[in-house]
């Protein structure tokens, strides 16, 4: 009855830690980063209309904005919004990630928070 009883403790508290849900934040106000929160964190046609607004082409997007150092098609897979992923596959062909560190202030203690910088790959012409 005894190990009956720690595991079924040690099961709830596993699935309690799995509930949460990790909150995305904007560590600045540029419009990569409210691509990548959108990416992370919105509907695919609230997606949509950011991707319009940011006045950014939509091949561009995939191929070119960086969120937390990874492209943001790999970036919206990973957060587990696959419909938004699928959406920017469609236009993704190939990436170079560079890094960005980011840092956000907390929410909750028992939310997980993800602060989410985006950055554009930097174009230089060749003499």
């Amino acid at each position: 009855m005894r190990v009956f009883k720690a595991v079924l403790l040690g099961v709830c508290m596993l699935g309690a830690s799995a509930a949460q849900a990790a909150i995305y934040v904007a560590a600045d106000d540029s419009p990569a980063t409210r691509l990548c929160v959108s990416a992370a964190m919105d509907v695919p046609i609230r997606f949509v209309m950011n991707m319009r607004e940011s006045n950014m082409t939509r091949p561009f997007i995939a191929n070119r904005i960086t969120c937390n150092g990874k492209n943001i098609t790999a970036f919206a897979y990973e957060t587990g919004n696959i419909k938004n992923y699928q959406r920017l596959s469609r236009y993704h062909r190939g990436f170079v990630e560079i890094s960005d560190l980011a840092k956000a202030p907390m929410v909750k203690p028992t939310d997980t928070v993800v602060a989410i910088q985006g950055g554009n790959i930097a174009v230089f012409a060749s003499n």
